[in-house]
């Protein structure tokens, strides 16, 4: 097959081309342009009728997927809230039959759409970041005896900077973003504040995904985590902890914390934390709310329509209590 020879338009189109019109439509657009104000026309924007018509529009409803569709211990579409506690109480379903239990957002904008997550791959290089960090530590100390105290306490405290920082460009590699806020209700609040973070989570007013702790014998607080997809988004975690404050499962006594998963995937804990130079959590409710100027007290509790009303069995659990 001949291959077609193409012809340079070099020359074709220039100032001087009638491609822009003959100089009389020339000036006309140029004065156009000159005097168009823009701040009068969006100003005006908002009373256009058309504008007025669209905002009106009954937009179509959002497109659900649970990604824990058909999992046993995770919420499902058509099941409503009070179902699902019943299926699986917190209080009672033991740890030896589900580790953990489960409610997924059903709205696709609530997750990350940037691939899998390779955790296996983050755990394995996270632990060599791990060993190298404090072996650098280590030696800072050792070889350093002779340096004045306030200069080591400097260079150890760069050696976690860089290391929070590796961790960071890991996670960034293989997508390991989430993070949760931990709530730790006694166990006779348990069932209550579970059900309020489940509608929460299905309503799309938190994050993610949120899980339980099931029975493990004990007798003390239980563990709630409710995730963010992403922990370098400070606006969306702040977003997700004033709603929690607003249902009255946060700010009504002793602060709570946000935790990154990649932390938690490397083991770094509130007593391990320190031998690295890092603190366990990346933020405290009381300290990101006093930052936003924000009340740390909850307010009255709201009830709020629910936007899933169409997909669950019951009518009757269609507003958070």
């Amino acid at each position: 097959m001949e291959v077609e020879e193409l012809v340079s338009g070099e020359g074709w189109i220039s100032d001087d081309s009638s491609f822009y019109g003959d100089e009389d439509e020339q000036e006309r657009l140029l004065s156009l342009c000159e005097d168009y104000r823009p701040k009068p026309f969006w100003t005006t924007h908002q009373k256009d009728l058309n504008v007025v018509i669209a905002k009106k529009r009954t937009m179509p409803p959002a497109e659900l997927f649970n990604p824990g569709e058909g999992q046993i211990d995770h919420w499902q579409l058509g099941e409503s809230t009070d179902d699902f506690v019943k299926r699986l109480p917190p209080l009672t379903t033991s740890v030896m039959t589900h580790e953990w239990i489960w409610v997924n957002s059903p709205y696709p904008q609530s997750h990350r759409k940037s691939g899998p997550f390779r955790t296996v791959e983050f755990k394995s290089r996270g632990s060599q970041l791990l060993v190298q960090s404090l072996q650098t530590r280590n030696d800072i100390q050792t070889k350093g005896a002779w340096k004045a105290k306030g200069m080591i306490t400097r260079m150890l405290n760069q050696e976690s900077k860089l290391l929070q920082q590796r961790i960071t460009d890991l996670a960034v590699e293989t997508n390991v973003l989430s993070g949760k806020w931990m709530l730790f209700p006694e166990v006779e609040d348990m069932t209550r504040v579970w059900r309020l973070v489940v509608e929460g989570v299905i309503h799309g007013r938190l994050g993610s995904t949120a899980k339980v702790a099931p029975d493990n014998g004990g007798a003390g607080a239980r563990l709630i985590c409710v995730y963010t997809k992403d922990y370098r988004d400070k606006e969306d975690i702040l977003r997700v902890l004033r709603e929690l404050v607003s249902m009255g499962v946060a700010g009504t006594g002793r602060p709570i914390y946000y935790k990154t998963d990649p932390y938690t995937l490397l083991g770094i804990y509130q007593n391990s934390a320190a031998e690295y130079g890092l603190q366990a959590s990346l933020y405290s409710s009381q300290k990101m709310l006093a930052e936003a100027g924000l009340p740390r007290s909850a307010p009255p509790p709201r009830k709020q329509q629910s936007t899933l009303s169409g997909i669950f069995k019951s009518p009757d659990s269609m507003d958070v209590d």
